[in-house]
């Protein structure tokens, strides 16, 4: 049987500069050169067939004609044929380039005899092992000197009674016979392994028996059978030819696939290669086998890829020896040496970007980073962001593998002014916590924080807070692609409860915070996405006038409801100024269509913000807008504009806004 083959937190989003250069020549080519016999081979997307130029006549079109996949005598049948329909459009010439027709009926004979061999293969591939195929073309054009009869797509001559008026008709008739059953499928080996592990193997190949005798169902369970091997200490496991009897009388395929699974292999003796500025105990702390335990390839692939994502590295390699020593076969056991390589990148990196929005003009951030502080990828990242109305200057630090493979100690300090119409804060922030990858797809983070701001409201007074808190948040994140999801979930939770004095007195209080997202592909490509956001923030105190102004609830912006400016979806004080609030809801709802490089989202964003959602559900503020996209090597640069709906004097006409990776 043949084989088949978000937007970050900040409220201004910053676009960075990433300095690239790409390289690519053509070469300036004259027409009477290019177009010239021989040499239009090497020339155009659409090659010529024996110096003859599509590009410079017309293809002959044609149609096509299938018989014996029509409506069957059950609606299974009926079913099944057009799937098979289906396989046959997908892989044949006929129709896959049936847009690009050949210039004459010589070539579209030959498509037409080279397709029925690719029906025939189709057909068996799905089971039908008796199936047939007959293509014929049928044309009442003469050749130029008016002699010859019609062709078929095999050569032979068809009757002018045949021959259809205008474009040439291509038949094709399918027989696809009955569909046979596989009745057996076991794997042999060449020499003997575990009964266990052989019992686990035969399970494994043979979990098709009993369904249609497919190719890839074959494949795929030869495929499973040489990953538990390769799992299970036999890494040198070779799959030779299967052999297929047919039953013609039943209806029935076995199949044998002979297996040569070589040494029972072990771990060996470990070394490294090419280390210079990371120490050797770090990377000794990703290898997870043991001494002596059977070597597996799925556990070698997954040390790997965790030293990869290190960002220590330009390459990471694990090298078993090509071959087990010659002798192994007394034994039938070997103890492999493995050897890591690695290829060390530049730990140091210095980035700077600009930005601007509506909401808070020009700002630039520059950062500076080392990924390999003291040997043992550790990182500290300096952060200096800057616009007309917010400064900030951090830094963090992260230790990985903190105790555990798979949690990091995190610290963090920050000195801030911000300036908005609500109230204007000076003040600095720090914190020393854990992160905990729970699942490759779920983090946990709980910290000790603490805060010193000096602020200023609206009104004038001067209200200082000191604050301790202990916030905790979590990541749960399905989505495929951090910058451009295309589908999936992501949510993000937060609570922190704080203490502290706020304007001399004892003030305490709680935040929360939950955000959703879904992504939604509507089509095979993923160009159609339908996005979906919603947010619920909840402030737990008696009275917003005791939460110190920094840490009460606002909403618009950038990363909020675009339609109205940053702190403007709440309602505003006889001076138009924001008044902070203890909830919020948010909802966002895009249409993501990409086209090539670019991008097209209209969007639609809300937003309610009240103190008591049971006795004032708050005033519920929206706009429509519409965003173009870029998508750039590093990221969809996105620039978005919303329009207020039943906008108050206060709020602009509309918002605009430039960043880098989608809104949400």
């Amino acid at each position: 049987m043949p084989e088949q083959r978000s937007q970050t937190p900040l409220a201004r989003v910053v676009i960075f500069f990433v300095l690239m250069a790409s390289v690519s020549g053509c070469a300036s080519v004259p027409a009477s050169v290019r177009n010239a016999p021989g040499l239009n081979l090497l020339f155009g997307d659409k090659n010529p067939v024996l110096g003859f130029d599509p590009t410079e006549e017309a293809g002959l079109d044609y149609e096509i004609e299938t018989r014996g996949l029509g409506v069957g005598d059950t609606p299974e049948e009926t079913a099944e044929n057009v799937r098979i329909q289906k396989i046959l459009e997908g892989a044949t010439r006929l129709y896959r380039l049936q847009d690009k027709p050949p210039p004459n009926i010589a070539l579209l004979k030959r498509r037409a005899a080279a397709d029925k061999a690719i029906v025939e293969r189709a057909l068996k591939s799905e089971g039908y092992y008796e199936g047939e195929a007959t293509i014929i073309v049928l044309s009442e054009d003469p050749p130029a000197d008016g002699t010859a009869p019609p062709i078929d797509g095999e050569g032979e001559i068809t009757s002018a009674s045949e021959t259809a008026p205008g474009a040439p008709i291509v038949k094709v008739s399918v027989r696809k016979g009955p569909r046979y059953a596989l009745a057996r499928q076991l794997a042999t080996f060449a020499t003997p392994i575990d009964p266990q592990l052989e019992q686990t193997v035969q399970n494994a190949i043979s979990v098709n028996v009993g369904g249609p005798a497919q190719g890839r169902a074959v494949v795929d369970a030869e495929t499973a059978a040489s990953r538990i091997l390769g799992r299970s200490g036999y890494p040198y496991a070779n799959k030779g030819k299967r052999r297929a009897e047919a039953n013609f009388d039943f209806d029935t395929l076995d199949i044998r696939t002979p297996y040569a699974p070589g040494p029972l292999t072990t771990y060996g003796d470990v070394t490294f290669e090419g280390l210079k500025t990371v120490e050797q105990k770090y990377v000794e702390s990703f290898v997870t086998w043991k001494r002596g335990a059977p070597i597996s390839r799925p556990e070698i692939a997954d040390v790997q890829r965790e030293l990869s994502a290190t960002r220590l590295f330009d390459a990471v390699s694990i090298v078993l020896p090509e071959e087990p020593p010659e002798g192994w076969e007394k034994t039938g056991q070997f103890a492999a040496p493995v050897k890591i390589v690695f290829e060390e990148s530049k730990h140091r990196k210095a980035t700077a970007g600009l930005g601007f929005s509506t909401t808070d003009g020009p700002g630039g951030v520059a950062t500076w980073e080392n990924r390999n502080l003291f040997g043992q990828n550790e990182t500290l990242q300096a952060v200096l962001d800057v616009s007309v109305e917010e400064q900030r200057a951090r830094l963090d630090y992260r230790k990985p593998r903190w105790t555990k493979s798979r949690r990091d100690l995190l610290a963090g300090f920050e000195v801030f002014h911000e300036d908005t119409e609500a109230f204007e804060s000076f003040g600095a922030t720090g914190n020393i916590g854990i992160e905990e990858r729970l699942r490759d797809w779920l983090t946990v983070t709980a910290s000790l924080a603490g805060e010193a701001v000096q602020i200023r409201e609206a009104d004038g007074r001067r209200r200082d807070s000191y604050l301790i808190g202990l916030p905790v948040s979590a990541v749960y994140d399905r989505t495929d692609d951090l910058l451009n999801p295309t589908e999936g979930v992501r949510v993000k939770a937060l609570a922190a409860p704080w203490l502290g004095s706020f304007d001399e007195e004892v003030t305490v209080f709680g935040e929360t915070d939950l955000e959703a997202s879904t992504y939604v592909s509507l089509d095979r490509d993923a160009n159609y996405i339908f996005a979906v956001r919603g947010r619920v923030a909840q402030v737990i105190s008696d009275n917003a006038d005791r939460v110190p102004a920094n840490r009460r609830v606002f909403a618009g912006g950038g990363g909020s409801v675009r339609a109205f400016a940053e702190q403007h979806v709440n309602d505003l004080d006889n001076n138009g100024v924001p008044e902070g609030a203890l909830g919020v809801y948010e909802g966002s709802v895009e249409l993501r269509a990409r086209y090539g490089n670019f991008g097209v989202v209209p969007f639609i964003d809300a937003g309610v913000v009240s103190n008591d959602f049971f006795q004032d559900f708050g005033k519920l503020r929206w706009g429509p807008g519409l965003g173009l996209r870029y998508f750039s090597p590093v990221g969809p640069i996105r620039l978005d504009v919303a329009v207020p709906i039943d906008r108050r004097s206060e709020d602009d006409a509309f918002q605009f806004y430039l960043s880098i990776g989608q809104a949400f």
